[in-house]
């Protein structure tokens, strides 16, 4: 059993901000328990949510993708929220979780992981397993622009064992099983401050920018293209050969034909798979 954390440290995490990233973060909330820090921002007002980061130690029913729960164990991992609003209106949108996991791979690559990789749409993994994951909730208003609430999970220092295993149901690693030695100090305070200053410079240069500026890395830590995969969606099976991302954010996926052929088709959502 790994030894856990003490409460996360709001003067710690501050810390780690660059001094052109402080600004941008306008409330940091600590948590000991809550049910799931997406919840708890998003019941607040719409006014509080820009640039206010909720932190918990120990979440009771966090949320991953479609629903599904996320292992959220006490003195462990990072369960972290970031309100961000948006002026306006952006079909650019669509593509933030793909920013946003570029922005959790920067933060990974600074820690000392040598190859972060990231599986569409929004797993961050480390050689081939699931370090970090999240989920992105979008509230748009016909004039008064965007509100995305992020929620973000990553495993820590991460309690092996069959509880665990059985929780998460697939390959999983942990950040201190890969950062290097130097890397001192409390690693969960130090990543969640080195992890909001990505978030919070990215968001910026997103809202600006929109996700061009992100695509490079996207495709330089993609692990699925060129691989032959299978996409579980809407109850049907489709297996062929991924071939990056769309212009909307889609994954691509490249299916061989019965005469020979090949059909390009775009998956906005789906569980993807890597076939042996």
């Amino acid at each position: 059993m790994k030894p856990g954390f003490p409460i996360p440290d709001q003067h710690a995490i501050k810390a780690e901000l660059k001094p052109l990233t402080r600004p941008l973060l306008r409330q940091l909330t600590v948590l000991a328990t809550i049910d799931s820090t997406n919840r708890f921002l998003a019941r607040l007002p719409s006014s509080e949510q820009h640039g206010h980061a909720v932190l918990a130690d120990h979440q009771t029913a966090g949320q991953g993708r479609r629903g599904r729960n996320w292992h959220s164990p006490a003195g462990s991992n990072i369960y972290l929220s970031l309100g961000w609003a948006f002026a306006g209106q952006s079909t650019d949108l669509a593509r933030l979780p793909l920013a946003v996991a570029v922005c959790i791979a920067r933060a990974l690559k600074i820690a000392g992981v040598e190859n972060p990789g990231i599986k569409w749409p929004n797993d961050l993994q480390i050689e081939g397993r699931k370090v970090a994951g999240t989920l992105l909730e979008l509230k748009t208003g016909r004039q008064s622009g965007a509100i995305a609430v992020i929620g973000i999970g990553v495993n820590v220092s991460m309690p092996a064992g069959m509880d665990t295993d059985a929780a998460i149901r697939q390959e999983w690693t942990d950040l201190g099983s890969h950062v290097p030695k130097p890397f001192t100090g409390n690693l969960r305070d130090r990543f969640c401050g080195l992890l909001l200053g990505e978030l919070l410079a990215g968001l910026e240069q997103f809202a600006a920018d929109g996700f061009d500026s992100f695509k490079a890395d996207w495709l330089s830590w993609d692990v699925l293209k060129g691989r032959s995969v299978s996409v579980v969606s809407q109850n049907e099976r489709y297996s062929g050969k991924a071939a990056g991302i769309s212009r909307q954010g889609g994954l691509l996926l490249v299916l061989e034909t019965e005469h020979g052929g090949s059909e390009t088709m775009e998956f906005f959502a789906g569980d993807v798979s890597v076939r042996s």
